[in-house]
């Protein structure tokens, strides 16, 4: 087959917002460079007031010269944007198949193209399903959260709820190709939407760069333990059950340092912890990282890595980056985390919004330097053998072949 012309539509790109942007980026970064790829993408100038925009990226030192960045629209919010981008590439993205010869359209995300749906491409589309609607809402009531102490995007999805979860619906009734990022997500696509028992659904799992994220290889005993929290600050995240926890663990563990790394409104959980007393040396609030470098030193240092979610989170690229870089982690039995972590072997997984349960774990793993080591080595081990990008980059690309072939 000749080279293949990619074009892939993310919503989210650099800087990356959450799971569904890292996706886009690592996948451009590791599919072969014979692929020529167009990028088409928003240009992000903030987050939720924080100053990270598109501009602050040297693209060329991310990507090789196969690839191609579209910008098409600007965004400033976390919900909103996106239907300028939407309506930017029902006007851009037809013009750009013509003039490049695209062969194939990936869309990072569901709702990255359904403005494209009124123009008939004719090229052959596939799909990445990282999530829904339903479950992102689920996920958001069982945060224990009031509604004013949501995230901007978190609220936006509860008012308009009953619009897209209908789009949503229209949307997985038509026969197309898609690319879930775990078993899990296929087997809930299946069992809701019948007719998606009669496409095409290719399993290709959320990876890391295992030889970025790897553990360190000096070993130092840390100065006091610190237990992290990576990713969006929003409610389904369960951030608020490990806030609450935090003055259990330190009664145990007075050192004990918590830090929380990632965009979003932190000061409903400042508040929370402040009412608790906790004293301010034994927490800390980074904000979003803008480079991978001090997100890897973190994930080097920590005693312990917590994944918290509430409800529905499908497959999370943190907690692979986490298990890379070889830190024990504590994540909640749910979703496609059974995918990845063995529960007692290379991880801990607890019952979703158990305090007690997250409280003894933290405390069992700070008691047991060797059982840490023994879960990171492992944590380590299953992410080289089952969650590389190497592998799973050129997986996709026979998803392409695949599609590509069965084309008219």
């Amino acid at each position: 087959m000749d080279t293949i012309k990619l074009c892939l539509i993310t919503p989210e790109f650099l800087p990356i917002w959450g799971g569904a942007g890292t996706y886009a980026v690592e996948l451009v970064r590791h599919l072969p460079k014979d692929i020529e790829i167009h990028v088409v993408t928003p240009n992000r100038e903030r987050f939720d007031g924080q100053k990270v925009s598109s501009s602050d990226y040297d693209f060329a030192e991310y990507f090789g010269n196969n690839v191609r960045i579209h910008f098409v629209s600007r965004a400033t919010d976390t919900f909103f944007y996106n239907a300028h981008f939407q309506s930017a590439c029902l006007k851009y993205v037809p013009r750009l198949v013509k003039k490049e010869g695209i062969d194939i359209v990936h869309y990072a995300h569901h709702f990255a193209g359904l403005l494209l749906e009124l123009e008939r491409l004719n090229i052959p589309a596939v799909t990445t399903i990282h999530n829904t609607f339903q479950g992102q809402r689920e996920g958001t009531k069982m945060s224990g959260m009031s509604f004013g102490d949501l995230e901007f995007s978190e609220k936006a999805e509860y008012l308009t709820y009953p619009l897209f979860r209908l789009t949503e619906i229209i949307y997985f009734l038509k026969a197309r190709n898609y690319i879930t990022v775990s078993n899990w997500m296929k087997r809930q696509l299946q069992s809701q939407y019948l007719k998606l028992n009669y496409c095409p659904i290719s399993v290709t799992h959320n990876s890391v760069d295992t030889k970025l994220f790897s553990p360190s290889k000096e070993e130092k005993s840390p100065e006091r333990d610190l237990i992290l929290f990576t990713g969006r600050i929003i409610a389904a995240k369960g951030i608020r059950y490990l806030v609450e926890a935090i003055p259990r663990v330190l009664r145990e563990y007075p050192e004990a340092l918590f830090v929380f790394i990632g965009a979003g409104n932190y000061s409903p959980y400042q508040r929370l912890l402040k009412d608790m007393r906790i004293p301010e040396e034994n927490f800390a609030f980074l904000g979003y990282l803008k480079g991978w470098n001090e997100l890897i030193k973190y994930y080097r240092a920590c005693s312990v890595y917590v994944a918290p979610t509430t409800l529905w989170e499908n497959l999370p690229i943190r907690v692979l980056e986490a298990m890379g870089c070889g830190a024990p982690v504590i994540a909640s039995n749910i979703c496609a985390l059974p995918e990845v972590i063995d529960s007692g072997l290379d991880g801990i997984l607890i019952t979703p919004g158990s305090v007690n349960e997250l409280v003894n774990s933290i405390c069992a793993l700070l008691s047991d330097r060797s059982l840490r080591r023994k879960m990171g080595d492992n944590a380590r081990k299953k992410v080289l053998k089952k969650f590389d990008w190497d592998v799973n980059a050129i997986h996709t690309v026979k998803v392409y072949q695949s599609i590509l072939e069965r084309a008219p």
